[in-house]
């Protein structure tokens, strides 16, 4: 055999496989138990969340740690399932909560009222009973929204990391 990279039968080897062929332990799951068991978490978390987030104006909670858990939640999914279980990018909610909390402060300050005072009432109804309304739930609405959807933005940037990947200065 004469020059080059020739293998036995005169054939080139294969070339390495692009970024979008080779393999990512991420999507190419395989584990069914990984897979149910995630099912019941995944729902468990969010119950906890809505849990965290309804309580957060009262009680320890709110919407950092709801926002989190959420990431928990939905970061659990992808690794299980191989796929993102949203349909959107995360990061599209951000705009939304920094606005949300934002118009929640400003309109007891526009009011004549401290920035982010929190008003509040009672609402009966038939289902629930009597129970506690707080405009600060608005507020931790919009800080759930920016926490999960930076927190999900960050960790999916990672997930996607090749660290076998070189860039142009890598020597």
């Amino acid at each position: 055999m004469s020059g080059g990279r020739k293998g036995r039968a005169g054939k080139r080897p294969a070339a390495r496989p692009g970024p979008a062929a080779r393999p990512n332990a991420l999507t190419d799951v395989g584990d069914p138990v990984l897979r149910v068991v995630s099912r019941a978490a995944f729902a468990l978390v969010m119950l906890l969340t809505a849990l965290l987030l309804w309580r957060g104006h009262n009680a320890p909670g709110g919407g950092f740690i709801a926002g989190l858990m959420t990431a928990c939640a939905l970061i659990l999914h992808r690794v299980a399932n191989g796929r993102c279980a949203l349909n959107f990018p995360p990061l599209t909610v951000v705009p939304w909560g920094l606005a949300l909390s934002f118009t929640t402060g400003l309109v007891p300050y526009l009011l004549g009222r401290a920035y982010l005072k929190s008003d509040y009432g009672y609402v009966s109804t038939p289902l629930t009973g009597e129970f506690e309304w707080a405009s600060a739930l608005l507020f931790d609405v919009g800080v759930y929204l920016i926490v999960a959807g930076s927190a999900l933005h960050i960790a999916y940037e990672l997930i996607d990391v090749n660290p076998r990947e070189r860039v142009e200065d890598d020597r």
